[in-house]
């Protein structure tokens, strides 16, 4: 499980999914520069992995060409804590909670499908940076207890937390499921979860005090450093793979993860994995429900995924709603079981999208 590298790509692809850009084309960056904004208060911003030159901006994403060039300032950092650590943070690219106190922390180390690997490889190989981000997060949320949830088999113990071990049965590595398996509680008031890669990059911020440059992936089950933005295709051709008609290449895993736009799409913060999947079948299609309540008997959250999905194919989000599609935490089950193939996830990701457009398009009306 060696934690590998390659030689760096000489164009990344930032992809903009709640983000606002805040360069424009034929712009030079440095190596660290913030090219794109926050739209959400949980994610933080994007920064250029290396100095060099715009070369396309639209509401989507930022492609860089690398040149020679300087790299930013390191940030000061001492002293900080509580919102204002918090919110320095996010401005270097750290995806956190926006709370500043909280009884219990939980760290989630458990990959959250059986092909992901990433905190594992992060867990046994990068220990120390692990340590400088849980100081800081502390510095950040004062936690009362802390607990660090392991998939089962693993044998680590982090000073000053609680360990607790997570089945390897999917989806039980997933963070509501883990927060129910570490406090009994699905709901607990007071509580933040918050995943290992986060972690890392926290950590790395405070031993560069630089922003947010790199992620852990993993390919072909070994885990890989690689700098944000990197084209999965080359990364997929660094494997020593080549990319055949039909396939597809995912991001993350084979049931929570999405299809790459194209071989120019750079991975992200967020993503775990890069996989190539093979004359995929059978393909999801748009076809009607059957009505057979399998999606139903395996959801995890109790919830009626043939509802929801129906009322967001036809766009009537505010029904999908009612039928709590907020509390679902995206498993994909229900897509998996589907014997109708219909793209179960992708109705769900899109009405919790749409609500959360028209969510913040409410508070800012209220706001004027």
């Amino acid at each position: 499980m060696n934690t590998q590298t390659r030689k760096q790509s000489a164009r990344a692809e930032m992809v903009l999914t709640c983000h606002c850009a805040v360069v424009s084309c034929g712009q030079t960056v440095r190596q660290g520069e913030t090219i794109a904004t926050a739209t959400v208060p949980d994610r933080g911003d994007i920064h250029a992995p290396f100095a060099g030159k715009i070369v396309h901006v639209d509401r989507y994403r930022i492609r860089i060409d690398r040149e020679v060039g300087e790299i930013v300032s390191p940030a000061i950092l001492d002293d900080l804590s509580g919102s204002e650590f918090r919110d320095r943070l996010a401005k270097m690219g750290a995806d956190l909670p926006v709370v500043t106190n909280t009884d219990r922390l939980i760290i989630n180390a458990v990959d959250a499908e059986p092909t992901v690997m990433s905190r594992q490889c992060l867990l046994i190989e990068h220990d120390e940076t692990l340590k400088a981000g849980i100081e800081a997060l502390t510095r950040i949320y004062h936690p009362k207890d802390m607990n660090l949830a392991i998939p089962d088999g693993m044998n680590h113990i982090m000073d000053g937390m609680e360990t607790t071990i997570i089945s390897n049965d999917y989806p039980a590595g997933l963070d509501p499921l883990v927060v129910k398996a570490v406090t009994g509680e699905e709901l607990p008031d007071n509580t933040i979860i918050i995943g290992l890669e986060t972690v890392f990059h926290v950590g790395r911020i405070i031993e560069t005090r630089l922003p947010v440059m790199e992620t852990m992936i993993t390919v072909k089950n070994t885990g890989r450093i690689v700098p944000l933005g990197t084209p999965v295709g080359t990364i997929i051709e660094q494997e020593g793979d080549s990319i055949q008609d039909r396939d597809r290449i995912v991001l993350g895993g084979v049931l929570r993860g999405e299809a790459a736009a194209s071989p120019n799409q750079g991975v992200a913060r967020d993503t775990l994995a890069v996989a190539i999947v093979s004359n995929p079948s059978p393909v999801a299609v748009d076809t009607a429900c059957v009505g057979c309540g399998e999606c139903v008997r395996r959801c995890p959250a109790r919830l009626d995924p043939a509802m929801i999905t129906s009322y967001a194919e036809f766009g009537q989000y505010d029904q999908a709603a009612a039928e709590h599609v907020g509390t679902c935490f995206e498993c994909g089950l229900c897509g998996y079981y589907c014997i109708a193939r219909r793209p179960m996830l992708q109705y769900i990701r899109l009405a919790k999208a749409e609500l959360a457009k028209t969510a913040a398009q409410t508070d800012e009306g209220t706001q004027r």
